[in-house]
């Protein structure tokens, strides 16, 4: 049996492995020159990896652990509460663990130990957090951080969406953020080898009138097989460039109404002097960037590289700058906020996902009152399967390891259905080692 993967992202290569791996006639289609997809690992603006897109392994018991530990990479712990750095309102510098332990009002957005208390069907997160209580100045906290980490602002966030994730992410990925030092890419090329990837060929039709799928590239390609599996980003489908011959069924429809790509964008210096004591690795600031981190803490390095990480009209106010003015907007402001004048990049660059045509934004959220949105677009509507990091549980959304399982779920539905067992050599589930 034959499929074709549209997308090499991490749904993509890991769909992709696990099919060839049960002896199934693969062929990856991606339109970008490179693979990846929004883990794009840089080496040439350090003397040290740069991740321009996925940065961390958000929890200790997903499955990333199992080709981590296969493959012996290192990675370092974000010690959150003692490496990092939060502005506070009244205008002091604390660490994030002094600032949980003497601020209360504080803390609770970092724990989300929230009230037993239900969403409204429609409500969303800024409305359902002021329900229950929290004031104006919880509310900025959030945005500053929790919300900004989520892709786009309180308001076009599904509050069910959310603590359904809150509820179960604990449980389900573990806890702490973790980040390889040799870089994700080490993930990336691992899935990869041995595939047959077809690179900068961009998808302009999937024909699944038949039995089978025929899918016809940019430059007049036409490929053929018994499945697809469309593994593409979010942005990509809701941008309707790709043509579905029949068009997709009406609960697919839905759910991608339901859904949107967050704009998130990372500017990235290096910067000529440090900014920070060398035991900090990251900064909560109280403007625009909101969150910094570096990646150079955990390597033996003198670079001093720092990482600002926007999202939502946050990220909207820069990108209207233009590149170069966002790059000084962003950097401006961290001078400032730091009381640092003299502090100055020796080089800069602005990685703009909502501009790249064939991501068209950060990662996916729930727009209010579509609760169950992600699982709609999960859904296999044979001979065309589905993957990627929209389509994860609502606890995995927005990270790696979710678009993994996704990749890893569609295969093992393409091989129940063409009646292949899955090889257990693809079933990273088991449980991991202790991380690095």
């Amino acid at each position: 049996m034959s499929t074709l993967v549209l997308g090499a992202g991490m749904a993509g290569l890991s769909a992709a492995k696990t099919l060839k791996d049960a002896g199934e006639d693969v062929i990856v289609l991606e339109a970008k020159d490179r693979i990846g997809g929004r883990t794009f690992t840089n080496r040439t603006f350090a003397d040290h990896p740069v991740e321009f897109g996925a940065e961390f392994i958000h929890g200790d018991k997903v499955a990333l652990w199992s080709i981590v530990n296969e493959l012996g990479l290192k990675t370092l712990h974000w010690q959150k509460t003692l490496d990092s750095l939060v502005h506070m309102e009244e205008g002091n510098w604390l660490s994030m663990s002094e600032a949980r332990s003497r601020h209360p009002e504080f803390d609770i957005t970092r724990s989300w130990l929230l009230p037993d208390v239900d969403p409204l069907p429609n409500e969303d997160w800024q409305s359902y957090l002021s329900r229950i209580g929290f004031d104006e100045k919880q509310l900025r906290y959030v945005r500053r951080s929790f919300a900004n980490a989520c892709g786009e602002g309180m308001r076009f966030l599904s509050a069910s969406a959310v603590i359904r994730g809150l509820r179960s992410t604990l449980e389900q990925n573990g806890d702490g953020d973790y980040r390889i030092l040799s870089g994700y890419d080490a993930i990336v090329n691992h899935l990869a080898q041995g595939l047959e990837i077809y690179l900068n060929d961009p998808i302009l039709s999937v024909d699944w009138s038949g039995s089978g799928v025929s899918v016809q590239s940019l430059d007049g390609e036409k490929y053929e097989a018994d499945s697809a599996i469309i593994a593409l980003p979010l942005g990509v489908l809701l941008a309707d460039g790709i043509k579905f011959q029949p068009g997709l069924p009406r609960h697919k429809q839905n759910a991608l109404r339901g859904l949107r790509m967050g704009p998130v964008i990372k500017l990235v210096y290096k910067l000529t002097m440090p900014l920070a004591a060398k035991e900090v690795m990251a900064i909560y600031a109280s403007s625009n960037p909101p969150m910094w981190w570096s990646p150079s803490f955990g390597h033996n390095t003198n670079e001093n590289v720092w990482t600002a990480f926007v999202s939502g009209d946050w990220a909207m106010d820069l990108l209207v700058k233009g590149e170069e003015g966002a790059l000084e907007s962003a950097l401006s402001s961290l001078k400032k906020e730091l009381g640092l004048p003299e502090l100055e990049a020796s080089e800069s660059h602005l990685q703009n996902w909502p501009d790249d045509p064939y991501t068209r934004g950060g990662y996916s959220f729930v727009l209010p009152g579509h609760h169950g949105a992600r699982e709609k677009l999960a859904e296999p509507t044979p001979p065309l399967f589905w993957a990627g990091e929209a389509c994860a549980q609502e606890h995995q959304a927005a990270t790696v390891h979710g678009a993994l399982e996704t990749g890893l779920r569609a295969a093992h539905e393409v091989l129940n259905h063409n009646k292949i067992p899955a090889p257990i050599a693809t079933k990273l589930r088991s449980k991991p080692k202790s991380p690095a």
